[in-house]
């Protein structure tokens, strides 16, 4: 399920996207997110720390919302701010519950740290009716 819809927004394209929750939609989401970026010219190193951050949010989105076996969605919603500070402006939603994740275990628990080191203005927003996760990437503009 996707519709992959780039849509305009004040001016500068604004891309998104509606997937099934699960871990095969992960590159498919990155693969939108690069096409979109190159179309809006963001930077190369931009979008590489973009895919990584945006495919945390949505992993853990699968993973934490929905757990082993929940179906649903998960939104992401991109979009070039164009007045300064320049940045590339993200929102992931899924429709799920929220779980407080378990203490990091070896090589897990690490997303939201990663995204929060790749971006700026991270927001972790839990509610009954999912969590958005919210952040931006600024670049020189």
């Amino acid at each position: 399920m996707n519709d992959g819809r780039t849509l305009s927004h004040g001016g500068t394209p604004r891309l998104r996207l509606r997937h099934r929750a699960d871990p095969v939609e992960l590159g498919r989401i990155r693969r939108h997110i690069a096409g979109w970026a190159r179309r809006s010219g963001v930077p190369e190193d931009v979008t590489m720390d973009l895919q990584l951050a945006v495919g945390e949010a949505v992993a853990n989105g699968v993973e934490h919302a929905y757990g082993s076996g929940g179906a649903g969605t998960v939104e992401v919603d991109v979009a070039v701010r164009d007045e300064p500070p320049v940045a590339v402006v993200v929102r992931v939603t899924d429709h799920g519950t929220w779980r407080t994740a378990p203490a990091a275990t070896g090589y897990r628990g690490r997303g939201l740290l990663m995204i929060e080191r790749l971006a700026q203005q991270v927001r972790v927003l839990p509610s009954s009716g999912g969590t958005e996760v919210c952040f931006e990437i600024r670049y020189p503009g």
